[in-house]
């Protein structure tokens, strides 16, 4: 059972959590430059967040201290292509704590309710991404006995000049 400070978000958490999630942004594009963030990234959570409290297949969670709001976590049932033997997954997809109440246990009551939610969708696991460089966030993990499943590497390219109309990149909203 989640504990009592972490709850589903309800629709007037929108704000909050929306100023949170763009700190977390922030703070991942600190961590790695790739990670910028695009002009419209709080329009697009704005427009999704109403959606998401709808949808059985997600989840967003807060974190209230004192009936303010200090976290969040979301997330998503899922599952892995039909080639695998499996019940799916639960993707836990962002959490967050603003860094004045790191470490006073918030994150893992957001990680406990994540937890029973999938545990209510009869998931098999919960998966997550953690950067690499991201050394503090590799040790809350590693605390809450998430275990290493694989490795995303990539490999940098230089911007290619326009070149023109290529393959999809048109479709599916790059430049």
């Amino acid at each position: 059972m989640a504990h009592p400070d972490v709850r589903q978000a309800l629709k007037r958490d929108q704000d909050i959590v929306t100023g949170l999630w763009m700190d977390f942004l922030k703070e991942q594009s600190e961590n790695d430059n790739r990670l910028r963030v695009s002009e419209d990234a709080r329009e697009r959570w704005e427009n999704d967040f109403g959606a998401w409290l709808e949808d059985e297949t997600r989840r967003i969670y807060v974190a209230e201290r004192e009936g303010d709001v200090v976290g969040f976590a979301t997330a998503h049932r899922t599952a892995p292509p039909p080639i695998y033997e499996t019940n799916g997954e639960v993707y836990l997809d962002e959490i967050y704590v603003v860094p004045d109440h790191r470490r006073d246990g918030y994150g893992a009551q957001l990680v406990e309710a994540v937890v029973a939610w999938s545990d209510r969708v009869r998931a098999e696991r919960i998966r997550l991404s953690v950067l690499e460089q991201n050394a503090a966030a590799r040790a809350f993990w590693e605390s809450q006995d998430a275990v290493s499943f694989s490795r995303t590497y990539t490999i940098e390219r230089q911007p290619v000049e326009e070149a023109g109309d290529d393959e999809g990149t048109k479709k599916i909203g790059f430049r």
